[in-house]
């Protein structure tokens, strides 16, 4: 028979009395096991209570790649929140010596819970803290798994303006060289002050790059190079796309082929075109600055970088964010649609953690559609609440599914993080944030046409945090 004392040293037992300690002894059956076997696997469901008596088990995990978790002296107690929940064991555990153990049935283990009120709140004490340290650990993972989508989503669209910037400065540096050559070449050619007020004139004028199709500016190109050529002008091919660019036609360079002789009129549209082209490089590099610019600056927003946790916050400004960062996940097959009410007020809000809200919520729909179809989002006042309405086209949530995707592990495709399976707790966390932090309500509704997200969250101020209680769903809308 196993010592009382011993099991009354383990933590959800210690509070027993005398008489119960004995009725667990008499359930529960011993057993020995060698350094290097293993006790339980990871994903296999959870049928009894394992109690280490003698000996240490070490705690691995596979996700990543198999890693050491935590280690375990005796006395101690393994899958109290597995067998109260029903869900898989979310390690394995293996004897690093020679180690003496028992196992408690599971219809014991809920018959002692349900007859002693002390072993009830010792379970409901290791539940509380296990779902907590569970969920602080999975929202730590889903943060850091944010930072490294946001990276390589940030790297991804930061690429194409920081290289149209590296090769614009390149190709400036370049022509310099060549815009001086043109310079000096007007002054050779004793080009007068008149005349080149007029070519800076004409260069201001075309400052503006003319829209047009390819096919339209290909025609532009080739009326211009043969007009150029006709009038001996050096390598007419390669002036010609830089000035039919910025809209320069035959009409506008003839008054000056009336009044300069061939080699002025030479070094006259030589220096035109390679002002223009430059200014037309200098234009795009500027844009991809400010490209750049525009990305960082939404992803210190999203983030609420150098901002206390708490601010007055505008609720499209958080939802623009939360798009732009994920741009790398929506522009490769789903179209977004904004349907918002500017004359929302400003909220005081945990600006961050509703932005994870939104990418959640965006990210399960983008997940629902195989990255192909559309969301449409909603903001409107209802009351002293703000609604904000995330939909998509998806196939819906089935309805035995729908009533349950708030709750914490349970896993279904809208309960999947973009970034591979989890917990199940991504939209829980969802939840917990919206109800618990903010005071407000979230919800959902589904049909074979997709799924309405809805969140709601109070306009004046904060309201007192609700305790949840009960199931932890958000309402079925």
């Amino acid at each position: 028979m196993i010592e009382l004392d011993r099991l009354a040293q383990i933590r959800i037992f210690a509070d027993l009395p005398q008489d119960r300690l004995a009725w667990l002894s008499d359930r529960v059956s011993e057993f020995s096991i060698a350094a290097g076997d293993v006790v339980l696997r990871e994903g296999d469901m959870a049928t009894n209570l394992t109690i280490l008596l003698d000996g240490e088990l070490v705690a691995t995990q596979s996700a990543g790649g198999e890693h050491d978790v935590e280690r375990y002296v005796r006395p101690e107690a393994f899958g109290t929140p597995c067998v109260m929940a029903s869900i898989p064991y979310p390690v394995t555990l293996t004897a690093t010596r020679d180690c003496r153990l028992a196992r408690l049935p599971e219809a014991a283990f809920r018959e002692l819970f349900v007859s002693c009120g002390s072993f009830s709140q010792a379970v409901a004490r290791v539940m509380s803290d296990w779902l907590t340290a569970l969920e602080t650990a999975a929202l730590n993972r889903s943060r850091l798994a944010a930072l490294g989508k946001l990276a390589a989503g940030l790297a991804h669209e930061m690429n194409n303006p920081a290289s149209a910037l590296t090769s614009g400065l390149a190709y400036v540096r370049r022509e310099l060289d060549a815009l001086e050559a043109s310079a000096l070449a007007l002054g050779r050619h004793a080009v007068s002050k008149e005349m080149l007020d007029r070519l800076g004139a004409l260069v201001a004028r075309k400052a503006v790059a003319a829209a047009a199709g390819p096919i339209c500016q290909s025609e532009r190109e080739s009326r211009l190079a043969d007009w150029l050529a006709a009038r001996q002008v050096t390598k007419p091919w390669r002036v010609a796309p830089a000035l039919a660019a910025r809209g320069v036609a035959p009409d506008d360079l003839a008054p000056l082929a009336d009044e300069l002789s061939p080699a002025q009129l030479d070094a006259a549209i030589g220096w035109i075109a390679r002002v223009l082209d430059l200014r037309g490089v200098v234009d795009d590099a500027a844009q991809g600055a400010q490209r750049i610019f525009d990305i960082v600056a939404a992803m210190k927003s999203y983030s609420f970088m150098d901002q206390g946790p708490q601010q007055e916050i505008d609720l499209h400004d958080g939802i623009d964010n939360t798009l732009m960062v994920m741009t790398h996940e929506t522009e490769r097959g789903i179209a977004i649609t904004r349907a918002y009410d500017r004359s929302l007020p400003r909220i005081q809000a945990y600006g961050s953690e509703l932005n994870q809200v939104w990418t959640s919520i965006v990210e399960n729909a983008i997940e629902a559609m195989d990255g192909q179809g559309a969301i449409a989002i909603h903001t409107r006042r209802d009351g002293d609440d703000a609604v904000v309405e995330i939909a998509d086209n998806g196939p819906g949530i089935p309805p035995d599914a729908l009533e349950h995707v708030f709750e914490p592990f349970y896993t279904s495709k809208y309960a999947l993080h973009a970034h591979g399976p989890s917990l199940g707790l991504g939209l829980h966390i969802a939840y917990r944030i919206v109800v618990n932090r903010h005071g407000g309500t979230i919800g959902a509704r589904s049909d074979a046409n997709g799924t309405v997200f809805r969140v709601t969250l109070p306009l004046a101020g904060t309201r007192a945090k609700v305790p949840v209680s009960g199931r932890l769903a958000g309402p079925v809308l």
